[in-house]
């Protein structure tokens, strides 16, 4: 064997071995490839849930907003009336009449404000 044909069966052995080791590196990134792209797949399903979840309860909140609106027009449609009654009230029966319609408006107000805060939180947590 003379020394050309040595240094070709070097250079032939490296390369073999050089295309082996190149193979095994492109099958590992490989996988890290189909890792990476089923975390990235799930990823995007959590930020989609997230998405769905908070236009759910942008949606609850203007709900909310528009009931507790309501609730604040008709409690002051009612103080209106009660002390235009009360202006008109002459005995003392017809005014603690007046203030027991004042109690009720009030009491309405605040049931009416607790509903629409239990209702946003029953659709937020669903």
């Amino acid at each position: 064997m003379n020394p050309l044909s040595i240094l070709k069966l070097g250079a032939a052995t490296l390369l073999v071995v050089g295309a082996y080791f190149l193979g095994l590196s492109q099958g590992h990134n490989s996988e890290q490839l189909k890792n990476a792209q089923a975390q990235v797949a799930q990823l995007t399903d959590t930020i989609k849930r997230y998405e769905t979840k908070q236009k759910e309860q942008s949606l609850a909140m203007a709900e909310l907003r528009v009931s507790e609106s309501n609730a604040r027009t008709d409690a002051d449609r009612m103080r209106e009336r009660v002390s235009a009654i009360e202006k008109r009230a002459k005995t003392g029966a017809a005014r603690d009449t007046i203030r027991c319609l004042r109690l009720e408006s009030e009491a309405r107000q605040l049931l009416l404000e607790a509903r629409s805060a239990l209702e946003y939180c029953r659709k937020a947590l669903q």
